[in-house]
C-alpha cells in the first residue's frame, strides 16, 4: 500500500511540473511515408522537446539512432492477426505507464488505445485522417462508390457489421477527436454520433514554400500514393491513353506501390515510353519528382487532405484533385473534376495542357494562402494535451 501511494504522489508530481507521460499509438512511423507516420513523428519530436516523457508504439522491425524519446516496435513479421495482439498487448503494458493516450487511427491502434484508456481511466485522444470501413471495401473491389455516398445509402452497416460498432466504440470513447477536413467531421458526428464539441478541426500543414521550376519539352501529370482500387488509377491510365496521341509530349508518372501494381503496369505497357510507374520513394526524392513535373494528380473516388497535393502546390505546382474532397486548400472548380466521370477527367486535363490555361494555374498556386504551418498544427495538439490532463 505505501508503495502504491508513493507511485501515486510521483505521478502527481509529474504532471505539476508540467512534464506529460503521452503514449502515441500508431500503424506506421517513420522511416515510413504517410500522413500518420509524418504526423506522429513531428508531434512527438515536439512533446518531448518540452521535457516530456513520450512513447510511441508502432508496427515495423527499423531499429533508429537513438531518440528523445522512446520508440517501441512491434514487427508484423507474425502475420496480421498475431501481429496486432502483440501490439494490443504492448499498448496495455503501456497504458499503465502513461498519463494520456493518443491515438493516430481508427482501427489498428484506435481499438485497443480506446479499451485500455477506458479500462485504466485515462484520458483519450483520437486523430481521425480516413474512414477504414469505407476504405476496406473499395480496396478490395467490392465496391466502387464514393465516401458520402456510401454512407448516405447505409451500406457502412451492412458492409461491416462487426467493425462498425467498434469503431462507434472508439471514436464515442475519445475526449478529444481531431479531423482534418469537414468532410470526415460530418460523417463521424452524422453517423457515428460524435459529439461536435469533442472534435477539433486540424487542417494537414503546407510544407514551406519553394521556388519551382517549369518542365522543358514535356508535361508530366504525377500521382504519388497506393496503388489501391479506390485512387481510381485505372480511370486516370484509360483517359490518357486517348490523351496521349494528341499530346505527344504529355507523360504520367505513378509513384508508389500495392495491389493494383501488376494490373497498372500491364494497362501502361500499352502506352511505351509516356508513362513510367515508380516504386514509392523517400520524402527528399519525392519533392525532386514534384518539382519535375508539371501538375500533381489526386484522382480517388474521395479525397481526404492529401499531404502529396499540399506538398506540390507548396512547391508552386497547380493540382488536379476529385470533387468532394477535404484539401486544406480550397482549388477553382477548373481544378477538379468528377472521379466517377471519364470526360470530367479528361477535360481537365486538357485544360492544364493548355498554356493560357496552366499559366492561370500557376498564378494560382503562387497565390494560395499556405499559412497552415507545421508550427500552428502542433502547437494545437500541445494544448489539446495540455487540457486533456
Amino acid at each position: 500500500m505505501a508503495k502504491k501511494t508513493l507511485e501515486t504522489v510521483q505521478a502527481r508530481d509529474v504532471l505539476s511540473n508540467g512534464v506529460k507521460r503521452t503514449l502515441l499509438t500508431t500503424g506506421i512511423f517513420f522511416p515510413d511515408v504517410g500522413g500518420p507516420a509524418t504526423h506522429v513523428h513531428r508531434i512527438a519530436e515536439h512533446f518531448a522537446s518540452l521535457g516530456w516523457s513520450v512513447t510511441v508504439v508502432a508496427f515495423g522491425d527499423h531499429t533508429a539512432a537513438t531518440e528523445a524519446y522512446r520508440i517501441i516496435r512491434v514487427s508484423r513479421k507474425w502475420g496480421k492477426l498475431i501481429s496486432w495482439l502483440l501490439y494490443s498487448l504492448t499498448v496495455a503494458r503501456e497504458s499503465f505507464r502513461h498519463d494520456i493516450i493518443y491515438a493516430f487511427d481508427l482501427t489498428t491502434a484506435g481499438i485497443p488505445s480506446a479499451f485500455f484508456a477506458k479500462l485504466l481511466r485515462k484520458p483519450f485522444v483520437l486523430r481521425i485522417g480516413g474512414d477504414p470501413l469505407w476504405e476496406r471495401v473499395v480496396e478490395k473491389g467490392e465496391r466502387f462508390i464514393s465516401l458520402r455516398a456510401y454512407y448516405e445509402q447505409g451500406l457502412f452497416k451492412k458492409d461491416n457489421p462487426i467493425l462498425y460498432p467498434l469503431v462507434r466504440f472508439v471514436v464515442r470513447s475519445a475526449d478529444t477527436t481531431v479531423i482534418p477536413c469537414d468532410l470526415l467531421k460530418n460523417i463521424y458526428v452524422r453517423y457515428y454520433g460524435v459529439d461536435q464539441e469533442k472534435i477539433v478541426l486540424i487542417q494537414n500543414p503546407f510544407p514551406p514554400k519553394s521556388p519551382s521550376s517549369l518542365e522543358k519539352d514535356t508535361f508530366t501529370f504525377l500521382f504519388a500514393g497506393r496503388f489501391v482500387s479506390y485512387k481510381n488509377l485505372l480511370r486516370v491510365l484509360k483517359v490518357f491513353r486517348g490523351l496521349a496521341p494528341k499530346y505527344p509530349y504529355a507523360r504520367l508518372v505513378l509513384i508508389g506501390e500495392g495491389p493494383d501494381e501488376a494490373g497498372l503496369k500491364a494497362r501502361a505497357a500499352a502506352l511505351h515510353d509516356t508513362i513510367e510507374i515508380v516504386p514509392k520513394v523517400d520524402q527528399e526524392t519525392l519533392f525532386k519528382c514534384i518539382n519535375a513535373a508539371s501538375v500533381a494528380l489526386a484522382p480517388a473516388l474521395t479525397e481526404f487532405n492529401p499531404n502529396f497535393i499540399l506538398e506540390a502546390l507548396a512547391q508552386g505546382k497547380p493540382a488536379l484533385i476529385s470533387r468532394d474532397n477535404g484539401l486544406s486548400a480550397q482549388l477553382p472548380d477548373n481544378m477538379q473534376f468528377d472521379p466517377m466521370d471519364d470526360l470530367s477527367l479528361q477535360n481537365a486535363m486538357e485544360r492544364m495542357l493548355d498554356p493560357k490555361q496552366y499559366k492561370k494555374a500557376l498564378q494560382f498556386a503562387a497565390s494560395l494562402d499556405m499559412s497552415q504551418t507545421w508550427e500552428k498544427v502542433i502547437a494545437q495538439h500541445v494544448e489539446i494535451v495540455k487540457k486533456s490532463s
